[in-house]
């Protein structure tokens, strides 16, 4: 088989593979939905049921996928080489590391104008640190705030779980407002960053033209050593690590472990209906 023949193959299996898995999701999606608008209420014997109404599309959807892992071993696909996307950022901060010193008035111009855009860089990125800072300060207030939790013992029966699912709701709401803010802000600075970086690419190509090439520091290489080394890097994983199972055992020991299995099942056999 051509090249050309291979590619065309994997190309349109992948199309037909993909419009398959979103036939098979839409399948489920209208069948939990007709479970749910017809009032029955979701039960194991419903579900299993209409599930397996589905049986024959999800196999072949299944062996569609098994037929594509043997395509690709029998036919391997051509191996591309990817491109490296420029990133002026990195390219300013090595130039202006490299450039020396000169006394020219290209040079001090050019300089100037680093500076200047390096000093409203950083003002933006502190700026966006404080914005995610108010928002983690105000996600925390929303989310220990025990007061608004409702008590279930005060309800009747039949009405804690709509007490408790309105609170969680405003809970994810004010949560996620916050996150979002706090996400705008980081893909602003984000984009300025890399735009001011684009248009200071001149000046330090400048900086490099007029003040030369210049050594770099034995002590810049000597802490990029300690960070790269693996040594770093394994004490790192081991601290991480260690903070997680001590998190964790902390969180099995105060009762966590157990609230959290009571919310699964409850989600799991009230909201879900698999019980």
């Amino acid at each position: 088989m051509t090249r050309s023949a291979r590619q065309r193959l994997h190309v349109w299996y992948g199309i037909f593979l993909a419009i398959f898995t979103v036939v098979i999701a839409v399948l489920f999606a209208a069948q939990a939905a007709d479970i749910y608008f017809s009032g029955a209420g979701y039960s194991r014997e419903l579900v299993a049921e209409r599930v397996s109404a589905l049986a024959v599309p999800f196999w072949l959807w299944v062996a569609a996928i098994i037929a594509g892992g043997i395509l690709t071993m029998v036919f391997p696909p051509e191996k591309s080489i990817l491109r490296r996307i420029p990133d002026e950022r990195k390219t300013v901060q090595r130039l202006i590391g490299m450039a020396g010193t000169s006394s020219s008035e290209k040079y001090i111009a050019a300089e100037k104008a680093v500076k200047k855009e390096s000093k409203i860089r950083t003002a933006v990125w502190i700026e966006c640190f404080v914005v995610c800072l108010v928002c983690a300060i105000v996600a925390l207030a929303y989310t220990f705030n025990f007061a608004a939790y409702p008590n279930v013992d005060e309800y009747p029966v039949e009405e804690p779980n709509a007490a408790v699912y309105a609170a969680i709701l405003m809970l994810v709401r004010s949560v996620l407002s916050c996150a979002a803010v706090a996400f705008l802000a980081c893909l602003a600075a984000t984009i300025y960053d890399a735009v001011a970086a684009k248009r200071i690419l001149p000046q330090a190509k400048i900086l490099l033209a007029e003040g030369g090439r210049m050594q770099a520091k034995p002590a810049d290489a000597g802490k990029t050593a300690v960070l790269d080394s693996p040594r770093f890097i394994l004490i790192a994983r081991i601290v991480v690590f260690a903070a997680a199972v001590a998190f964790i055992i902390w969180g099995a020991i105060n009762g966590g472990a157990g609230d959290v299995l009571a919310k699964a099942v409850a989600i799991c056999t009230e909201c879900i209906g698999l019980g």
